[in-house]
């Protein structure tokens, strides 16, 4: 039996009770055996951190990324979703599984050293049934707790053919992904439609709602990102909005995540609270395509669960939570033109207890809680952006940064511990990412947009 004991932190349990204290957390086999106030006994420990001048926090939980995404940072910049679209499906024309692998690893680590415990990866580009198998590989090699979640596209004008798939042929090629790593408690998965309706047609939203709940997994999905999606919706479908119509094939669930949902009626809402289905909101990632503001308020007045993501590197530069809780808390309070239209520690709620939630893991991670996993980070407090200390739960909303991330614990196990890694060469990793970006790069710089 492995053993863990950090002291001497000021502790913020992110349970529905908004609280904090200066306390110990002791860890037994990956899993919290005691939270409480002031300094424990005797410690028998195998390992001890003094957290002095730190808060202890549940690691946070990207509910929403596309890891590989590392490898096309600022590629294509400046264009609308749809010519963006098109132009990151069109690589995978020459996106091969090394790729994904690397990429992938750089995402996850990125992510560690960012404070991030879980990832949820929504898969939608897979020219070879290897790239899954090899972006799996990453994240397991990373340690990361994670959610994999393979989509699927049989349709589109904009995507490749080696990316579009018959039903028989992605069902088989989900149900060999989840054999071979079934037995892999850090890792779950998901399926889905991956941007219903302009990839999806009617026929595989017919069935994957079946597929999933056969198999036991949930579903994601991006929804309504764009006002051209919602469009398109309502032209071909006769819908008033892409979560209504997805409704007609009960793909909301209270298995299911929906990322974005920018572009969402009052009407649709109430479908989210109704099903139980999670929204994964991606701020930053919104901002950059031009998508407009979600809205988040509403969604939370409603009881609606929402989670954060980065969305990928792609489309928002950085695998970095903490400039999206930022953005998370800024952009509700200028779109609403209302200072106090939403607290920051609703939205530290979003990044952690919310992103467990949304992904089936509240029984696992997303607080402080005994019997939990010990998923934990702690965040140095003790730099000049961020003394004083007046109200902690700002603070690390509006002043933490990503390089303020001390340590990383998953499952109990130290992935960085002193902004140190313990289980990766950031050299190598960094000379093959590299190497990677500029085979990708040669190859996408052949393709025609």
């Amino acid at each position: 039996m492995t053993e863990l004991t950090i002291t001497n932190a000021l502790i913020l349990p992110m349970t529905q009770e908004k609280k904090s204290f200066y306390g110990y957390v002791q860890v037994k086999d990956g899993a919290i055996s005691e939270v409480a106030a002031g300094a424990p006994g005797a410690v028998n420990s195998d390992d001890l951190i003094d957290a002095a001048g730190c808060v202890l926090l549940p690691g946070l939980i990207n509910a929403h990324t596309h890891l590989y995404q590392v490898l096309l940072r600022a590629v294509w910049e400046d264009l609308p979703l749809m010519p963006w679209l098109k132009r990151i499906y069109g690589a995978a024309q020459v996106l091969r599984p090394d790729h994904f692998y690397t990429g992938s690893l750089l995402g996850c680590v990125e992510a560690i050293r960012s404070g991030v415990t879980t990832v949820c990866e929504h898969n939608f580009l897979n020219p070879d049934p290897e790239c899954a198998f090899e972006s799996v590989r990453a994240i397991q090699d990373s340690r990361l707790r994670s959610v994999f979640a393979r989509t699927i596209m049989d349709t589109g004008e904009i995507v490749p053919d080696c990316t579009r798939e018959t039903l028989e042929t992605a069902f088989a090629r989900i149900e060999s992904v989840l054999s071979r790593h079934k037995n892999h408690h850090r890792l779950s998965f998901m399926t889905g439609p991956n941007t219903p309706p302009i990839n999806t047609t009617p026929a595989l939203l017919k069935e994957i709602r079946g597929f999933a709940d056969r198999a036991g997994i949930g579903i994601s999905a991006h929804v309504a990102e764009s006002r051209s999606v919602v469009e398109c919706v309502q032209r071909e479908h006769r819908a008033e909005g892409v979560v209504e119509f997805l409704h007609r094939f009960n793909i909301p669930g209270s298995n299911s995540i929906f990322a974005h949902a920018v572009h969402i009626s009052k009407e649709e809402i109430a479908i989210l609270k109704q099903t139980g289905t999670s929204v994964s909101h991606n701020p930053v990632s919104n901002m950059m395509l031009g998508d407009g503001v979600a809205p988040v308020v509403e969604m939370l007045r409603q009881g609606v669960n929402v989670a954060l993501g980065t969305d990928g590197a792609a489309s928002n530069h950085s695998q970095d939570l903490f400039d999206t809780m930022k953005a998370a808390s800024l952009l509700q309070k200028v779109h609403h033109r209302d200072a106090g239209i939403i607290e920051p520690y609703a939205v530290l709620r979003m990044a952690t207890a919310g992103g467990a939630a949304a992904l089936g893991l509240s029984s696992v991670c997303g607080t402080i809680e005994t019997g939990k996993r010990a998923d934990l980070i702690l965040v140095d407090l003790e730099t000049t952006h961020l003394q004083p200390i007046n109200d902690v739960f700002s603070q690390i909303v509006h002043c933490a940064k990503a390089s303020d991330v001390q340590t990383v614990i998953v499952d109990g196990e130290i992935l960085m511990r002193n902004r140190q890694l313990k289980r990766h060469d950031q050299g190598k990793l960094l000379s093959d990412a590299k190497q990677a970006n500029r085979d990708l790069m040669n190859r996408v710089n052949n393709l025609s947009f």
